[in-house]
């Protein structure tokens, strides 16, 4: 036992008392709400830091039946693409005083449902959604109802009902094939992205159909699916080329995947740059500084979240304005692995 009494909770009136503005000026301030000058907001914002004051944020959002939360649903914590896509959704959030919750849905549908749930249960003010395949309009409709507002990105499963952001599968396929075949590869193949995959299913179509234009073989022998990981990508490209020796070139699916594809080819004595030819597909920030550097289809997935989260705030800002869909457009950026 002690008599020391436990300190007191700091107040709002506290904070006002310290920064010498009114209860209601602090409120505005730490809500992000008023019109508050710069100088006053920036005052009370280190009053706030310098006498140790934590704003309850989720009573305020109670009390103004509103949150301050952006769910951010994505397949994968793994793969680089996604860590890319979140920071450059992060920070346009954050910009406006919201705070992006990152949940990886692994592609499950259960998990997806359970996140919409999730959403709701917080008031979240909105979220960014890579749906898992598969999705129906029935549980697009269910997660926006818990989300209230949505942006689809990456995977539109069902067209009309959410904001968009995606990318332009075919003209990113179509420059990967003409870069190999300029370069003289008649052999092409291709690896990665799940079977049950949408975009990968897009992306084969446009392999097989840029190949067929240029009259080169596009059996569907010389495709191989994996998982994007790079030791998934690495063990791919090892059954692909030894059903497929004639091979000189791989369109990966994936950055990543081409990462685990030029292990892969070093195991069996292929070298990316100098005897076999990768390009990858969405230019990671690990991308460039690959060994060797790896020529890929930039999709900056960085842009790609937040365009998305640039959506988002348009809908919280304005529930009723039309659905606009964004599409990427891809760059190739040549490098030393071709």
């Amino acid at each position: 036992m002690t008599d020391e009494a436990a300190p007191s909770r700091l107040t709002l009136n506290d904070v006002a008392t310290a920064s010498g503005v009114s209860k209601a000026t602090v409120s505005q301030v730490l809500r992000n709400t008023g019109r508050i000058s710069p100088e006053t907001r920036r005052h009370v914002l280190d009053t706030v830091k310098r006498i140790g004051y934590v704003y309850n944020r989720s009573a305020a959002n109670l009390r103004a039946g509103r949150s301050t939360i952006v769910g951010i649903g994505i397949s994968s914590l793994v793969n680089p693409f996604f860590a890319d896509l979140v920071e450059g959704a992060s920070e346009v959030l954050e910009a406006e005083q919201y705070f992006p919750m990152v949940v990886a849905l692994d592609d499950d549908l259960k998990r997806q449902d359970r996140f919409g749930v999730t959403m709701r249960e917080t008031a979240a003010a909105g979220a960014i959604l890579c749906p898992a395949p598969h999705t129906t309009a029935d549980r697009i409709a269910q997660f926006a109802a818990g989300a209230e507002r949505c942006v689809s990105v990456l995977r539109r499963p069902v067209p009309g009902m959410l904001d968009f952001v995606g990318v332009d599968n075919d003209a990113g396929i179509e420059m990967a094939v003409a870069h190999l075949t300029n370069l003289g590869h008649r052999d092409i193949g291709y690896i990665g992205g799940r079977p049950s995959s949408e975009s990968r299913d897009a992306r084969l179509a446009s392999w097989a159909r840029s190949l067929r234009d240029a009259g080169l073989n596009h059996d569907a022998a010389r495709t191989e699916a994996c998982d994007a990981t790079i030791t998934a990508a690495s063990q791919a490209t090892a059954r692909l080329l030894s059903r497929c020796p004639e091979l000189t070139a791989l369109v990966c699916h994936q950055d990543i995947v081409a990462f685990g594809a030029s292990i892969g080819l070093h195991k069996v004595g292929r070298v990316p740059g100098q005897t076999f030819a990768l390009v990858g597909f969405d230019d990671i920030s690990m991308a460039a500084d690959w060994d060797p550097p790896l020529t890929t289809v930039s999709v900056t997935p960085r842009e790609l979240g937040a365009e998305a989260a640039r959506l988002l705030l348009r809908r919280i800002a304005e529930p009723e304005a039309p659905l606009k869909s964004v599409f990427i457009q891809p760059k190739l950026i040549i490098r030393k692995s071709t």
